[in-house]
């Protein structure tokens, strides 16, 4: 049996029997996790629970997607060189195709980024979809950076190649997909009777601590203290994000989202009034890679004339890169660079591109990065 864990909009648009309770694929490969994308034409994306390889595939005649997905399968493993006994027998445990919603938010944050830059690199292939699934794939994913680091490569592992493909000596990074908030524009600087929130944000299970303070507006709207952290923080703001401040989840809503109570909406909801004095609550950035963040407002302060907000005041330690695998890969990857008899030393300093001190901070770069940051979402 085929389990297919699809969103919502793609549950939606197909006809096909729903997995019982508990059900899971009876594949080598394991379940599929599936989306709709409404390129022209349009488009399904299909990333696979245990490798992350991502295939794209043709969505129209929806009414037979599901029939369809176990040849689009078969078509992407021999593309990869996978040996014809096991794509038989994986065609044979597909026969009987289910339908399930999504149940790991850290591959629906992966199928998310392969959708930003699948769209971007669909005009360079000629809307290709199995030229863009064989290029998707090479493409350093965050949740496997800690060990293969690309989709192919884990899929050598997976099933058993004495040798994985040696890894890309270009990195795809994923582009900005922050929607912008024009209402934000007047939030830049206080009135005079507006305050101050001063914010310690300190990224989580990172030791030494990586840590920020910076002070906002109070009645800035949460997607500017979204734009805020990742400015303090160096972040390139091209995954998902979602705050959690008593319970209660805010964010960009999205209706595939199928995990509890819907996200509120960030841009309508005000710091000020779900946080004062002494509040701690979480932000958490990039689904996959998992980095979670706590703020504490530590201080409300009464604007003054000349101050300018949002601004970086303090902090410790560089931000680790993008999509190194979490806190674990992380520190998979700092291991890795201060020993060059590490297996992975040349590979890693490779994938960096450049030198990278762990130790390096300087709050000059904020006003760079939120600048940088939301020109990156005006692009989009």
């Amino acid at each position: 049996m085929l389990v297919v864990r699809g969103t919502k909009k793609l549950r939606d648009r197909v006809r096909a029997t729903p997995a019982g309770a508990g059900e899971v694929s009876s594949t080598l490969l394991g379940d599929w996790f599936a989306t709709a994308l409404f390129w022209k034409p349009q488009v399904t994306l299909l990333v696979n629970e245990r490798t992350l390889l991502p295939v794209f595939m043709p969505l129209a005649p929806a009414a037979t997607l599901l029939d369809r997905i176990p040849a689009a399968i078969a078509s992407a493993l021999r593309l990869h060189g996978v040996d014809d006994t096991i794509i038989a027998t994986e065609l044979a445990a597909m026969s009987d195709q289910r339908i399930a919603p999504t149940d790991n938010r850290s591959i629906v944050g992966v199928m998310n980024g392969y959708g930003i830059v699948g769209e971007r690199m669909f005009g360079a292939v000629n809307g290709d979809l199995p030229a863009l699934s064989m290029r998707m794939s090479t493409m350093i994913v965050g949740p496997l950076m800690k060990g293969t680091g690309s989709p192919d490569r884990e899929l050598a592992v997976v099933l058993g190649a004495d040798e994985p493909p040696e890894p890309p000596s270009n990195v795809i990074q994923f582009p900005g997909s922050h929607r912008p908030n024009p209402a934000i524009a007047n939030a830049i600087r206080p009135s005079a009777t507006a305050r101050i929130f001063q914010l310690k944000v300190t990224l989580q299970n990172i030791k030494p601590p990586v840590w920020r303070r910076v002070v906002v507006d109070a009645g800035s709207t949460l997607d500017h203290v979204h734009e805020v952290i990742q400015a303090a923080f160096g972040w390139w703001n091209y995954h998902l994000h979602e705050f959690e401040i008593d319970g209660t989840r805010y964010g960009d809503p999205d209706p595939d989202d199928d995990w509890g109570p819907p996200t509120v909406d960030e841009r309508r909801v005000r710091l000020d009034t779900v946080v004062t004095v002494g509040s701690t609550f979480g932000y958490l950035y990039d689904f996959g890679d998992g980095w979670s963040h706590r703020v504490t407002v530590e201080k409300v302060l009464p604007a003054e004339t000349g101050t300018t907000v949002p601004a970086c005041i303090g902090g410790r330690r560089a931000c680790p890169p993008e999509d190194c695998g979490g806190p674990w890969g992380y520190e998979h990857l700092l291991e890795a660079l201060a020993d060059p008899t590490h297996p992975d030393h040349r590979h890693l300093t490779d994938w960096l591109g450049a030198p990278f001190d762990p130790e390096a901070f300087d709050p000059a770069d904020f006003s760079q990065n939120l600048r940088e940051g939301r020109l990156g979402a005006l692009d989009d």
